[in-house]
């Protein structure tokens, strides 16, 4: 059932990062950069024994002091896959189930991450979210849309499931 939930959860978050154009703010008919548009993808690990004791609470929030510490202490990891797609870099951590997604330099919120966590507890699924965004307000907030945006595919199937 874990396999299934998993496999259906990454191909809507992958149908869902394919938007053709993401709107900015005051804009309405104009393109986006591409940038705004690519896929960012949150992976899944292998399907775990049923005995996996689930985690007590959320995971911890963004522990680093900036985007630039946070990109280099993860490139400095063991077992952290990194690569880059339409210029983001995507690094997912050992588990697959925790995914970091980089602004690239062209992007209005650069430098800008999400780190997106995908867990279980006592009361099920649960996908949470934190944001770095060290570029002015408006091009944050942006950024903070966009990615909420790419989770609520996520949060329905959650919801669908318990």
């Amino acid at each position: 059932m874990r396999t299934l939930f998993i496999g259906i959860l990454l191909g809507l978050v992958l149908s869902a990062c394919n938007s053709p154009l993401i709107p900015m703010p005051g804009q309405t008919d104009t393109p986006v950069p591409d940038s705004m548009a690519t896929p960012i993808p949150l992976t899944a690990a292998p399907e775990r024994p049923s005995t996996a004791v689930p985690l007590p609470g959320p995971p911890g929030g963004f522990e680093y002091s900036s985007v630039a510490e946070a990109l280099a202490n993860l490139r400095r990891r063991d077992g952290v896959s990194i690569e880059v797609l339409k210029g983001w870099i995507i690094a997912t951590e050992p588990d697959g189930l925790t995914t970091w997604s980089f602004a690239p330099p062209d992007h209005p919120a650069h430098p800008a991450v999400a780190k997106r966590v995908l867990y279980r507890d006592q009361d099920g699924w649960h996908l949470k979210m934190d944001v770095r965004c060290e570029a002015q307000t408006a091009a944050c907030d942006e950024f903070v849309r966009h990615f909420e945006a790419l989770n609520e595919p996520i949060y329905q199937m959650i919801e669908m499931q318990q």
